[in-house]
């Protein structure tokens, strides 16, 4: 009887592992960052920079840990949690969950939720470097998925829908949902954030657009996203961002600094196993040396602009880029990026 038992309870178990879909993936990189030093930052709390050692070794390890299942009535349900590790961080670490139900084109997350604003196309497409980085990038405050554990009581909520080229998002995030949002500015997590966004491609072009409402839980920390981009052939894209920085906090409590708009022209080109992209970006912020402004710690100029190229090498890619700041200072880098 005994055996009988074991035997039919290893049955259900295999049963239920056939019926669902339990997978590893992930992403790594390692290589040579350089950063070329500069004035006594405030962002960094009177640390002199001509200290730093300018080039240094910068590693990354993600595994993503996904699970799903479908029901016999079509829906799929699933969830992710992400193992990561950093040469910044002191050891591997897990995220808060991500829960979800899909049908055909709708999904549903709860948890930690990727965002509306965070998800739209384009945005990070002026990246460069095995880092995958970009003075173009949005440099303003809002919430994403967590790769590391996130606030208590912290949960988010995004609603997409796909058909044909079109794409659509709504996403919420409280920050805590057993207090009551707070009016104060300036404060990270001090209230709700709300975002929407849309992307639509259609033969050579694809046209995004996104708005945030009080990014990362800020009081009127809002910010907008446009772009397009233009498929010249298979080999060459060209595109156009436009971003409203939103606000940043102040050093003083309660304050908080204009990051201005910016604007990023990008394009990249394939030859064969070699990818090569450029892009420069304008942002009317104003300068200073004064404030930790989230464009910069010290911002002296309102263009950045840079250049990375890729090798393949077949499973992996190796990249190189090099920038000039807002900051007018170098940073460049050269590594291996493989995916699993």
């Amino acid at each position: 009887m005994k055996n009988a038992l074991l035997a039919s309870t290893a049955l259900m178990l295999t049963a239920g592992i056939a019926a669902a879909d339990v997978t590893v993936s992930g992403s790594g990189r390692f290589g040579l960052n350089y950063q070329e030093n500069g004035i006594d930052d405030p962002a960094t709390a009177g640390v002199d920079e001509s200290a730093l050692d300018e080039t240094s070794l910068s590693y990354r390890l993600r595994l993503n840990f996904d699970a799903s299942v479908e029901a016999d009535n079509g829906l799929a349900f699933g969830g992710r949690i992400r193992m990561q590790e950093t040469n910044a961080t002191a050891g591997a670490g897990l995220s808060a969950a991500m829960l979800y139900v899909t049908y055909e084109g709708l999904r549903v997350e709860v948890g930690n939720a990727n965002t509306a604003y965070d998800s739209v196309a384009l945005m990070y497409n002026p990246e460069i470097g095995f880092q995958s980085r970009s003075f173009g990038d949005p440099q303003g405050n809002f919430y994403s998925f967590s790769s590391g554990p996130t606030a208590a009581n912290r949960v988010g909520v995004m609603v997409s829908y796909a058909v044909g080229g079109l794409n659509a998002r709504f996403s919420y995030v409280d920050p805590d949902q057993t207090v009551a949002d707070s009016a104060a500015a300036g404060v990270v997590g001090a209230t709700t954030e709300t975002g929407v966004s849309f992307d639509y491609t259609t033969g050579p072009f694809t046209f995004a657009l996104a708005y945030v409402q009080d990014g990362a839980g800020i009081n009127g920390n809002d910010q907008t996203f446009a772009g397009v981009a233009y498929a010249i052939d298979a080999d060459t894209n060209v595109g156009l961002n436009y971003i409203d920085e939103g606000n940043y906090p102040g050093v003083v409590a309660g304050t908080t600094v204009d990051n201005g708009t910016t604007i990023v022209l990008y394009g990249s080109r394939n030859f064969g196993q070699i990818s090569a992209i450029a892009y420069v970006s304008n942002n009317d912020a104003p300068n200073s040396t004064a404030v930790p402004a989230g464009i910069a710690g010290n911002k002296t100029t309102d263009t950045a602009y840079g250049i990375g190229a890729g090798y393949d090498l077949g499973g992996a890619v190796l990249s190189a880029s090099v920038e000039r700041g807002y900051d007018e200072l170098v940073r460049g880098d050269i590594g291996v990026t493989f995916n699993f």
